[in-house]
């Protein structure tokens, strides 16, 4: 079940990389898959949501496909993954404005500057790839482009003390016209 499991991933993300545009449901059907073969890892410490608000159509806006998923993984490995007890990521997506799709990524993990420590302890031959390519892709996605994705990055704290990361994509949006 679980092969059959990311053996769809799999697919789904190779199907939507070919494309430029994908719909967002597509988008959310990968993380939902995604975020649910991490469970597994996890087993019962680890929960998440997935919250799409009542005036966005996921099937009528586009957007780049993959767009969303290396902030979720990043989440994951750098916020959740050293965390002791209950793990929590919750995804929300809203449109604040008719032409601006918002996605907010929030775990209640370790924090930025305790992930810091932790990658610094690794040995020096690790290289870090994701958080690099992440920031070369959007540069590539906002090259000529009016209006820009933009990525914000906000420490929790609970008592002073960190309680987690929200990073909040902001996507100009594109609908799909109907025919």
């Amino acid at each position: 079940e679980h092969l059959g499991r990311f053996s769809d991933l799999t697919r789904a993300i190779l199907d939507s990389s070919g494309k430029k545009k994908i719909v967002l449901h597509d988008e959310i059907q990968i993380l939902n898959d995604y975020l649910s073969l991490e469970q597994l890892r996890f087993e019962k410490d680890f929960s998440f949501s997935i919250e799409v608000a009542p005036q966005v159509d996921p099937y009528a806006i586009q957007l780049p496909p993959m767009l969303i998923q290396p902030y979720v993984e990043n989440a994951i490995k750098h916020g959740l993954m050293h965390k002791e007890g209950k793990k929590e990521l919750k995804i929300k997506i809203e449109l604040p404005k008719p032409d601006l799709l918002q996605v907010v990524v929030e775990d209640n993990g370790i924090g930025r500057q305790k992930a810091a420590y932790f990658a610094s302890m690794r040995p020096k031959k690790h290289r870090s790839f994701s958080s690099g390519a992440t920031e070369r892709r959007l540069s590539l996605l906002n090259a000529g482009n009016e209006r820009n994705i933009g990525v914000a990055y906000e420490d929790l704290l609970v008592n002073e003390q960190p309680a987690g990361t929200r990073v909040t994509i902001s996507i100009p949006t594109e609908t799909v016209s109907a025919c």
